[in-house]
Formats: C-alpha cells, sequence, structure tokens
C-alpha cells in the first residue's frame, strides 16, 4: 500500500490540523518509509539529503507519541549544530502545537539558566 496522505496514518485530529496548516500536503519518500516505523515504536537511522523531510519523519510521530498530560519531557533529539537545533526546535513546536507540546533548544558555550527561560 502506498502512503498518499497523513491522514493514511491514523494521526490525531491535532496533528493532522497542524500539519495542514503548515502546508504539508503528503508526505516525502522519507517520511512515508519511517513515519510507520516509528509509530510502532522501532528504531531508525535515517540518511537523506537535506530538504527530504526528514525532521517530519521523525517529528510528525514523535508529536503524536507524546501524551501531553504527563507534563514532563519525553523526547530528546540530539543535533550536530546550534542551527540545526533551532530548526528542530521550531518543527516540532509547530507539528505539536495543537497538542500543546512544548520543545525547547539546548546546546553548548551558552548559560544554561538563559536557555533554561525560553
Amino acid at each position: 500500500m502506498s502512503i498518499r496522505s497523513f491522514k493514511d496514518y491514523q494521526l490525531s485530529e491535532e496533528i493532522l490540523q497542524a500539519l495542514e496548516s503548515l502546508g504539508y500536503k503528503h508526505p516525502t519518500e522519507v517520511q512515508a518509509e519511517v513515519i510507520p516505523m516509528v509509530l510502532q515504536h522501532k528504531d531508525v537511522a535515517v540518511k537523506a539529503e537535506t530538504g527530504s523531510g526528514k525532521t517530519g519523519a521523525f517529528g510528525v510521530p514523535l508529536c503524536e507519541m507524546i501524551q501531553w498530560e504527563e507534563n514532563k519531557p519525553q523526547a530528546l533529539v540530539l543535533t550536530p549544530t546550534r542551527e540545526l537545533a533551532a530548526q528542530v526546535k521550531e518543527d516540532i513546536t509547530n507539528i505539536g502545537r495543537l497538542k500543546r507540546i512544548k520543545a525547547t533548544a539546548i546546546y553548548g558555550k551558552a548559560p544554561f539558566a538563559r536557555q533554561k527561560q525560553n
């Protein structure tokens, strides 16, 4: 079965609405491969070109699986650069916004206390 829509993943209405508002019309190739595996709690390692949709590939199922009621950190995403950390934070925040998911970027060579306030 080929995935043609994010609705094919049986995502929550909040995630589907957020994706629509972000202009995500159809899953990219990498998203079609990765999202079902992550939703099944499988570990994945993905290598794909810039702009292929990797952040969405793990961000969509991550936001789907987070339980807001827990009110504690539930996921950790490691990135090699500050710029990528900021981008991932923004993407996760946007994808999970209707579920009230909060994300923050914390990185080295900057005071933790100041980052904690963001």
